[in-house]
């Protein structure tokens, strides 16, 4: 079982962002219901500022040294990767369409048994653009060209994309079968779609299922913010996609939006985000994989 997770630290504003990012990744780790009995976790941190890797690592054997930690930074320093999953089974290679793409190997002793295709994400965002569908489609067309090809280039297409893109589930860019063709149905999202006489496979996005009221144990968005022209103050900006084959691969009651950071509330008592971490929440998915 591995635990995916992603934050955008919003350039670690956040007075005590080193302390919210420990707390969190420990906390899935040792969640065997999140990351399986070896606390398999990999987290990607975007828009990390002047977060210190080597200071992150640090605190992170210091606290818990019954895992072997790694923590790197990319060389744009868009992104910083964090994990317990050994480190020589993800290959990196190189940033594209602004996100960071990754080959995860699945191995038994040093038999690879299986590899997924893994794009952390942060598209670009739409707030002063003049058409914001337009730059958003736009993006999404631009990601999902980037996957495809990759998809042929490694003759897999068991991707996972995880990140903030920057728009909504149900937004053109996420929905149209000529972006990112990411359906709320997972019986539907297992087939493919025929527009205009081309074929167009489906992402399946579990992060509908999170739309609607707050619960207990339910977080409606992961980013707020009142817009003049809209009645939506929570946004879920922050999603995952998976390919038809990991469907069933998806750890029951999973994704989530995360309010908490092991014993630290990442939500002020009437709702905020408290904006001494992020002004966006964190997410995580975990899959039988």
């Amino acid at each position: 079982m591995l635990a995916i997770a992603f934050w955008n630290v919003h350039k670690a504003r956040g007075a005590n962002m080193t302390q919210g990012v420990v707390s969190l990744v420990t906390a899935i780790a040792a969640n065997q219901a999140w990351s399986g009995p070896d606390g398999e976790v990999l987290m990607c941190l975007s828009e990390p500022g002047t977060l210190d890797e080597n200071r992150l690592l640090n605190q992170l054997n210091l606290i818990t040294p019954e895992h072997t930690w790694w923590c790197e930074k990319s060389l744009s320093g868009r992104f910083i990767t964090l994990g317990t999953i050994d480190r020589s089974t993800l290959s990196f290679s190189g940033q594209k369409s602004g996100c960071l793409p990754a080959t995860i190997s699945r191995v038994n002793r040093h038999n690879v048994i299986s590899t997924y295709e893994l794009w952390f994400v942060h598209l670009t965002s739409p707030i002063n653009a003049d058409d914001a569908s337009s730059l958003q489609t736009a993006v999404a067309r631009e990601l999902r060209e980037a996957v495809e090809e990759r998809e042929v280039l490694r003759s897999n297409s068991a991707t996972i994309a995880i990140g903030d893109f920057n728009m909504s589930p149900y937004s053109r860019g996420m929905t149209d079968p000529t972006t990112l063709n990411a359906a709320a149905c997972r019986t539907a999202a297992k087939g493919t779609r025929t527009v205009r006489s081309r074929k167009h496979n489906y992402f399946f996005n579990p992060m509908w299922e999170i739309l609607g009221s707050r619960t207990a144990d339910q977080q409606p968005g992961s980013f707020y913010k009142r817009y003049d022209n809209s009645a939506i103050f929570w946004h879920l900006y922050d999603q995952v996609l998976l390919r038809p084959e990991l469907v069933d691969r998806m750890v029951p009651d999973s994704p989530w939006v995360m309010t908490t950071a092991g014993t630290l509330g990442l939500v002020k008592p009437r709702g905020a985000i408290d904006s001494q971490f992020s002004d966006h929440l964190p997410i995580a998915i975990s899959l039988e994989i």
